[in-house]
């Protein structure tokens, strides 16, 4: 779990099976509730109604709204900085093509796989610490990419943390803008085909060789 203020941390944290699947059941109708009425509406009332659970329920987990939005922001940031993780550890020692198609594909798939949560969440994340967790994540991310590149097979890199953030900066950018004007999926594939292109040129140019 990140570390959050005290008005945003959960209550308590699910430990047993059925618990988790009340959880679970109040983050997809946190989902629901923003896409259908808006941050503005969302209240913890509508959310209990429509997991199907009490209001007091869901103040055993979650003190207040924000509490609520927090807790849904954070894990669906968690998913893809574990989908991005790995992506990382299948590709260790793979050439750069195979290390490029495996991490944008894993950023895309976590991203699109569920792109309303995606769209839902930025229009909250500002209000719930979401840029802090933004940075702890990416943080955590960029060890891994760093010795993803590391590994690769054939590739010498003199400054991995920079290249690690630009590849990764290549990803974010352009995914937020597909989400923002509902791209359509062939439209999607079409750019991260792109992106890719740009990022082997990008680590295969200048001072980074290719061994082969």
């Amino acid at each position: 779990m990140l570390q959050k203020n005290g008005a945003l941390k959960p209550r308590k944290k699910p430990v047993q099976d059925r618990s988790t699947v009340t959880c679970d059941a109040i983050f997809e109708a946190t989902i629901q509730v923003l896409l259908a009425m808006g941050p503005e509406q969302l209240t913890t009332t509508k959310v209990a109604d429509r997991a199907g659970v009490s209001v007091g329920t869901l103040y055993q987990y979650f003190g207040n709204k924000q509490s609520l939005l927090s807790a849904v922001t954070e894990k669906h940031l968690l998913e893809v900085a574990e989908s991005i993780e790995r992506a990382c550890c299948q590709q260790v020692g793979l050439n750069v093509e195979e290390i490029i198609d495996g991490l944008f594909d894993a950023y895309f798939d976590a991203k699109f796989s569920r792109p309303d949560v995606s769209k839902a969440l930025y229009a909250v994340a500002a209000d719930v610490d979401g840029n802090q967790m933004v940075k702890t994540l990416m943080q955590r991310v960029q060890v891994n990419i760093c010795q993803l590149l590391q590994s690769a097979k054939g590739l010498e890199i003199e400054d991995t943390i920079t290249t690690a953030f630009v590849l990764t900066t290549t990803m974010v950018g352009p995914v937020q803008t597909l989400l923002t004007i509902d791209a359509p999926d062939a439209y999607r594939d079409k750019v991260k085909s792109e992106l890719k292109r740009m990022a082997l040129l990008y680590l295969t140019n200048g001072k980074r060789q290719i061994l082969y």
